[in-house]
């Protein structure tokens, strides 16, 4: 999940400022268990977490703490924190001048006050499925040294966006690489070319560091983007189904 600059009319467009609609939203980021990522001031630096809490009546939220306690004094000291996360395909973030140290039970947690706004972008350009753990969906990046693996964290038929680990390599913003390959379970492998636009250090829940790297897909095939299309579908509806 990735900060969005929205321009003044998306935000007319997409804006929710209604208190009961937002705390909808929330409560079903938070039931979902969806990913959030918690940036600081630099917009560049950042923290996977989940919502745990909700409390409207005394306007705060609470986000799970992170396992690196330099990131999170650095979030903690932060002027304005902005949140990103996915939901059902659509795009969620706000943004919080505040955010304090608090505990849910014996748990360390960050407590943020209620959002009086939040963008929830639904055009079609931003409807990125975030993966599964348990099934994975893996991509091989052709380095010219070697075929590099990655775990691919969310894809769109735009891009996708990987981890890999330091001691597998790592992937630099501005490189273009063709020959690589994904697999989609139970869809099948295909070729690719990838773009890196951003990268990112990351220290996930366990503690262990992974280099992050969101990348547009290069010229790809109608029928490979028919593919993704098909897959980003079919497990969206495994999901809704699993929860309905």
């Amino acid at each position: 999940m990735k900060i969005e600059l929205i321009s003044t009319e998306d935000r007319g467009r997409y804006l929710v400022s209604h208190a009961a609609e937002i705390q909808r939203i929330l409560h079903e980021v938070m039931s979902d268990k969806n990913i959030v990522a918690l940036y600081g001031d630099n917009g560049k630096q950042f923290l996977l977490s989940t919502l745990v809490a909700i409390d409207p009546v005394k306007g705060f939220l609470l986000f799970e703490q992170g396992v690196d306690a330099a990131m999170n004094t650095l979030l903690l000291g932060s002027k304005e924190c902005t949140f990103a996360s996915t939901h059902d395909q659509v795009h969620i973030q706000f943004a919080s001048n505040r955010i304090e140290p608090a505990k849910l039970g014996q748990e360390p947690v960050f407590r943020v006050p209620f959002p009086k706004e939040l963008l929830r972008l639904q055009r079609r350009e931003y409807y990125r499925l975030v993966t599964s753990v348990i099934n994975p969906v893996k991509c091989l990046i052709n380095t010219g040294t070697g075929l590099m693996e990655s775990v691919v964290v969310d894809i769109s038929i735009g891009g996708v966006g990987v981890l890999a680990y330091p001691e597998v390599g790592g992937l630099k913003a501005g490189e273009t690489y063709h020959g690589c390959r994904i697999s989609l379970p139970g869809t099948g492998e295909f070729a690719i070319g990838l773009n890196v636009c951003t990268t990112f250090e990351i220290t996930l829940k366990n503690g262990r560091l992974t280099h992050r790297a969101g990348c547009q897909f290069i010229d790809l095939p109608p029928s490979v983007e028919t593919a993704i299309q098909r897959y980003i579908i079919q497990v969206d509806r495994e999901r809704r189904a699993r929860y309905s």
